[in-house]
C-alpha cells in the first residue's frame, strides 16, 4: 500500500511567499504595460479624430465644421459626461461631425475616463449629475467657432472668418482637436473642460491642454495630454511653458490654438 504524502505548513507558506514576491516583481511592469497600451489608444483615437476631420472637410469644401456644434447640435455644459444626453441613444442631438464618428468606438480615452471619474463631480443647473464619461475630445474654438471674439479687435481680422483648412498658415502648429483636464489648474484653466470646445487665451484664465497622462496620481497636474493637429499628426502637449524658458507665455496651450501667422499675439 503507497503513503500519500500531503504538504506540511511549511511548504505551503514558503510556496505563498514565493508568489507573492513574483507577484511585487511583476506587478509593477504590467501596470506599466497596460498604462502605455491605454496611452497608444488615445493616441490613436485622436488620430482618428484627424482623419474625420478631414472627411469632414473634404464633404463640406473644405470648411472645418462649426467648434460649438461638432459634436452636439447645441453646445451646452455638462452633455461629455451626461448619460441622458449620449448620441448613440439620442441621435437627434448630434451635431455635424457626429455622423463620421458614431460607431467608431474612439469618442474616449480610457485614462480620462479613469481619472474623470476618480477627481471629479459635476452640478449643472442646479442639478448633479453623475460623472460618466462618454465624451472625453474638444476642439479648438479658433477653428471655425467664435474663439476671435474674445480677443482684442486688431486680433480679430485675420482670424474672424476663419472656416476653411487653406486659411490655416501653419497647419503644423496648430491642433484641431485635444484633451482637457476635468478640474482647473490654478493660473491656467478656469473651469476645467465644461463642453467639448477648448477655448485658450494667453493669460491662461480660460482652457488649457490636460495633464493626466505620465505622471502620478499624486500629481495630477505634472503630466501632459496629446492633440491632432490640422495637418493630421499627433503630439505630445502641455499647457505649460516649455522647461528652461520659464519667460514664455504662460498659455502654451494659446500658442498651439492659434491659426494665423506664428507666434501668436499676447496681449
Amino acid at each position: 500500500m503507497r503513503t500519500r504524502h500531503a504538504f506540511t505548513l511549511i511548504e505551503l507558506l514558503v510556496v505563498i511567499s514565493i508568489i507573492a514576491i513574483l507577484m511585487a516583481i511583476l506587478m509593477p511592469g504590467l501596470q506599466r504595460v497596460r498604462a502605455q497600451a491605454q496611452l497608444t489608444v488615445c493616441r490613436n483615437n485622436l488620430r482618428n479624430y484627424g482623419l474625420t476631420g478631414r472627411m469632414y472637410s473634404d464633404d463640406n469644401n473644405g470648411e472645418f465644421p462649426y467648434s460649438f456644434t461638432w459634436l452636439y447640435a447645441k453646445n451646452e455644459a455638462c452633455t461629455w459626461h451626461n448619460p441622458a444626453k449620449n448620441l448613440d441613444r439620442f441621435p437627434e442631438l448630434a451635431g455635424c461631425l457626429w455622423p463620421y464618428l458614431k460607431g467608431q468606438d474612439i469618442n474616449l480615452c480610457p485614462q480620462f475616463d479613469a481619472v474623470a471619474r476618480e477627481m471629479s463631480c459635476s452640478v449643472c443647473r442646479g442639478a448633479t449629475i453623475p460623472i460618466k464619461p462618454q465624451y472625453g475630445y474638444t476642439m479648438n474654438s479658433y477653428l471655425n467657432g467664435d474663439g476671435f471674439g474674445h480677443i482684442p479687435a486688431q486680433y480679430q481680422t485675420s482670424i474672424a472668418k476663419l472656416k476653411l483648412e487653406s486659411q490655416v498658415k501653419r497647419p503644423a502648429q496648430t491642433f484641431y482637436f485635444g484633451e482637457e483636464n476635468s478640474w482647473p489648474i490654478e493660473g491656467y484653466s478656469r473651469a476645467g473642460i465644461n463642453d467639448n470646445n477648448l477655448r485658450a487665451l494667453p493669460n491662461g484664465t480660460t482652457d488649457c491642454f490636460a495633464t493626466f497622462h505620465k505622471t502620478r496620481s499624486t500629481d495630477r497636474n505634472a503630466g501632459v495630454s496629446f492633440a491632432v493637429f490640422v495637418d493630421s499628426h499627433v503630439e505630445e502637449v502641455s499647457p505649460y511653458p516649455p522647461k528652461g524658458d520659464e519667460n514664455a507665455p504662460k498659455g502654451n496651450t494659446w500658442q498651439l490654438s492659434w491659426p494665423g501667422e506664428k507666434p501668436a499675439p499676447i496681449f
